[in-house]
């Protein structure tokens, strides 16, 4: 009797296991993947990975300190990429020790560290340095995000084209939050 029903248990757990399998490779088999969620998949990836080079920047000194990154991706009707990033600036330093008041190179120099991980301007002088221009930039981009085999050199850069970002840097002072906006791929946000 012991031996018959550990044979049976067996044989109905097996079949339990069998019939989930199918279940979910079918479940699976009918999700269906666009193009659209490929891009906001390495876009995704892609500011995961890089926002650190923002927060825990080694030249700290030279940039402006922020404790957190957040963003948000969204690709329209139109498939218009749009990049919505917050930059929350360290409210212990900016609110106790340090007077300061972003400016739109604050704005750039966001971009361009998670882009091309170059801040693009002198942090003297905080004018542009050149070392970020639009062609840097959109084969930064081409090579990390749209590496994709079966995109056509057209279709990346009428994608990239049709990318804008949004980056609005959060003081602790309200009223001196900053915002700038345009093309993923232009050399100046304004």
């Amino acid at each position: 009797m012991g031996i018959c029903k550990k044979v049976i248990f067996y044989f109905l757990t097996s079949i339990f296991f069998l019939i989930s399998n199918i279940k979910a490779e079918n479940n699976l088999n009918n999700i269906n993947l666009t193009i659209n969620d490929l891009i906001l998949m390495k876009y995704e990836i892609f500011f995961l990975k890089n926002q650190s080079r923002v927060i825990n920047s080694k030249k700290t000194g030279l940039m402006v300190r922020y404790q957190s990154i957040n963003y948000e991706l969204k690709i329209d009707g139109e498939n218009n990429t749009n990049i919505i990033i917050n930059a929350v600036m360290d409210k212990n330093r900016y609110l106790k020790k340090k007077k300061y008041k972003p400016r739109i190179s604050d704005c750039n120099i966001i971009r361009n560290k998670i882009v091309a991980n170059k801040m693009g301007y002198s942090p003297i002088t905080s004018k542009p340095n050149y070392s970020i221009t639009e062609d840097v930039l959109f084969e930064y981009i081409k090579n990390n995000i749209f590496n994709i085999q079966n995109l056509n050199e057209d279709a990346i850069k009428n994608l990239i084209k049709k990318t804008t970002i949004k980056i609005n840097i959060i003081h602790p002072i309200s009223e001196f939050n900053i915002n700038c906006s345009g093309k993923l791929s232009d050399a100046e946000l304004y």
